[in-house]
């Protein structure tokens, strides 16, 4: 997949299923919307999750991006970084935006006013390595 098929197919708002490591237990796998900046992906998800203290434990996760109809995906491999949500403040926008329709986005955000966004950071991985195939017809 060269650099321009990526980046399109990244945009589309396919869900990505990041890999954090729990302790002695092999993987833990959460599905998250995400954002990608052209070198990194970006997803935002809660301080009391596990997925959060997996990372903040240790760094190296795996994110894989896969889309069932055409059997195409990309995974990504490398350390990520916990930053708080100003660094990253239109974010929250840009995943709305990507994933949910024009006419659904007032009812979404009303009902997820009550998420706390002091609660919330934005997980940046910057992958070290990026692996993709799309399946062409013959």
């Amino acid at each position: 997949m060269d650099a321009e098929a990526l980046q399109a197919f990244l945009a589309k708002p396919h869900d990505a299923i990041i890999s954090t490591n729990r302790v002695g237990k092999g993987s833990q796998l959460s599905p998250v919307w995400f954002v990608w900046d052209g070198e990194s992906f970006l997803f935002s998800t809660q301080r009391a999750s596990v997925k959060y203290a997996n990372i903040v434990r240790d760094p190296n996760i795996s994110v894989i991006v896969n889309d069932p109809v055409t059997h195409t995906y990309v995974t990504a491999y490398g350390r990520a970084e916990i930053v708080g949500l100003e660094r990253y403040p239109e974010l929250g926008n840009a995943i709305v935006e990507k994933y949910i329709p024009a006419d659904q986005r007032q009812q979404f955000e009303a009902s997820n006013q009550a998420i706390e966004r002091a609660s919330r950071v934005v997980i940046v991985l910057k992958p070290e390595k990026v692996v993709g195939w799309a399946w062409t017809a013959l």
